[in-house]
């Protein structure tokens, strides 16, 4: 009856046991599977994503308004302006994800590195070039270095179709998907790019993509002070009008993937934004 037990008791033991790797084996698949798929975000908690659809709306109200004139556009920038980075300091667990901290490419070298398995890709898709070299141009980022004398009207690089980025790249679906969002500018180009990074590592573009600027040198990139030291100049409007069209563009992106009933026209683009982490820092 004792050994009866005791075997009863190692029973249970392994079947205990068996349950508890069972289970981690279950979650660890669940973990791989969502890395597989790119870049996977779980939800915003409703109280940060009411104060995010907030901002968000008070930031399309304005940009929907056109300047009447230079006061007012400057006005319009300074306050929205100071919505976006609002909106970027409740974005940031987005941010921190799509853009790991150990992966970031804050400079030069840090995308130098990478460019080893970017090449290999450039290479098995069809790049030719036996002239040239990817190096860093101090002052200037990266550019290409000849590694050889070349004869006048010789060609150097040479680059298929399929790996020219663009619109194309992404299925029929995804582009009817996207087609429907509104086209304040001809930017097909960026939806098209903003995907791709948001599915990570599981796109076939990652080689690329994985070697682009963390930040750049752009007026998106100003802040309210040196955006001042631009007035009175005449590339103050240009600047302006740059950071109303990206603004917009995102605020609106957003609107369609968050802000619309289920029933709306864009219900449909929504997953290709919501499910992946878009946020402002991703999108400039």
């Amino acid at each position: 009856m004792g050994k009866n037990k005791r075997n009863n008791k190692h029973k249970g033991a392994q079947q205990q046991h068996a349950a508890t790797t069972t289970t981690t084996a279950t979650a660890t698949t669940t973990t791989s599977n969502n890395k597989s798929n790119g870049i996977r975000i779980p939800k915003t908690v409703e109280k940060d994503r009411r104060i995010l659809n907030q901002l968000a709306q008070r930031a399309l109200d304005i940009l929907q308004k056109l300047p009447a004139n230079a006061n007012e556009e400057w006005k319009s920038f300074v306050e929205v302006h100071g919505l976006l980075a609002t909106i970027m300091e409740h974005e940031k667990p987005l941010q921190r994800l799509v853009f790991p901290p150990g992966n970031s490419n804050v400079n030069d070298k840090a995308r130098l590195a990478k460019m080893s398995a970017f090449n290999e890709w450039a290479v098995a898709g069809g790049v030719q070039s036996d002239a040239v070299e990817i190096a860093i141009f101090p002052g200037y980022g990266l550019g290409l270095r000849a590694t050889r004398d070349i004869a006048e009207g010789e060609q150097v690089l040479s680059v298929p179709r399929q790996l020219m980025f663009s619109e194309e790249q992404l299925s029929s679906a995804e582009r009817q998907m996207y087609s429907k969002l509104p086209q304040l500018t001809n930017l097909n180009l960026a939806y098209a790019l903003v995907i791709e990074k948001m599915r990570g590592a599981n796109s076939s573009w990652y080689p690329y993509i994985n070697t682009l600027p963390s930040r750049y040198n752009t007026v998106l990139y100003f802040t309210v002070q040196q955006m001042q030291q631009l007035r009175g100049t005449s590339v103050l409007s240009a600047a302006l009008r740059q950071c109303r069209v990206v603004a917009r563009q995102y605020v609106t992106m957003y609107n369609c993937a968050y802000m619309q009933p289920k029933n709306s026209v864009y219900a449909s683009v929504a997953s290709l934004f919501s499910q992946h982490g878009l946020c402002y820092e991703l999108y400039r």
